[in-house]
């Protein structure tokens, strides 16, 4: 069946002007133009505007759904499950905060009392603990978040890190800021080699390319890693520590990963803002 486009934005509640827009820039093409030259609209283009609107509500931005709806890989049911586990995340949230906030009422009505560790119930995080429970724990490596884009708007983001080696890459639209709790970090930026220790810290600005390596031999690594602005960099790190078939850190050193690996961690990086430009650093 197909719909016009009156029809489709009184259903989606995208507007008609909105539609024109997705038209125009490539990113919701209709199936086929009347004779009239109306606009009319069939379930595969249906299907895709929802793809357009989850990710819409997820934060994405309209260039970077573009960049993933047009991935030949691209599924729609495997998307759809990737939206209800973010969506499932966000409603626990949610339910624990009403909840909070429902204790909170009760305590300030005099009908049940509160502990005061129980007025932060939902906000604060724990030693050694995510945000949402779900940090990233792989070959000796963790990460968690410590503030959410979630809890900024989307402004900005910290992680803490116990471990270092990431490949090089490029943050496009993000600034990043580091600071050495333990150990000793390498960091390179562009072309500049600086060496960090506890409580020494660096700025790295948006779109220069850079790597960050840990000492071998040297003392355990903890750094603090904000983003600015959050960009997808949790979702990022979520996704890689679910994926079974992640290069080790001696496959991304000596390069013995499969060209299988290498398009799949490239198309991640992608997926989530950043450029992957190079193997990890390691310094002897």
């Amino acid at each position: 069946m197909a719909y016009t486009v009156k029809q489709v934005a009184a259903m989606s509640g995208v507007s008609v002007r909105t539609l024109h827009f997705y038209d125009e820039a490539g990113l919701l093409k209709p199936a086929y133009l009347g004779a009239n030259g109306y606009r009319f609209y069939e379930e595969p283009q249906l299907l895709k505007l929802q793809q357009i609107l989850f990710y819409r509500e997820l934060g994405f931005e309209l260039k970077q759904i573009k960049q993933i709806l047009g991935q030949a890989r691209f599924q729609k049911a495997a998307a759809l499950r990737s939206h209800r586990k973010v969506l499932e995340k966000n409603v626990a949230r949610t339910r624990t905060l009403i909840e909070t906030i429902d204790k909170t009422i009760k305590h300030l009505k005099g009908t049940k009392k509160m502990k005061s560790e129980e007025l932060f119930t939902g906000f604060s995080v724990a030693a050694g603990m995510d945000r949402f429970n779900e940090g990233f724990n792989r070959d000796g490596t963790t990460i968690d978040c410590k503030v959410s884009g979630k809890d900024t708007g989307g402004a900005m983001c910290v992680l803490e890190l116990n471990n270092t080696g990431w490949p090089r890459h490029i943050n496009p639209e993000q600034d990043e800021w580091i600071y050495v709790v333990e150990g000793e970090v390498v960091l390179e930026i562009g072309k500049k080699r600086f060496h960090l220790g506890p409580r020494e810290s660096m700025f790295i600005p948006r779109n220069v390319e850079h790597v960050l390596g840990g000492v071998l031999g040297g003392a355990p690594v903890k750094i603090i890693n904000t983003y600015q602005p959050a960009g997808k960099i949790e979702e990022f790190f979520q996704v890689l520590a679910k994926w079974k078939d992640l290069p080790t850190r001696e496959q991304a050193i000596k390069k013995t990963y499969t060209d299988e690996q290498k398009y799949a961690m490239k198309r991640l990086f992608e997926a989530h803002g950043m450029v992957l430009t190079g193997p990890p650093l390691i310094i002897e």
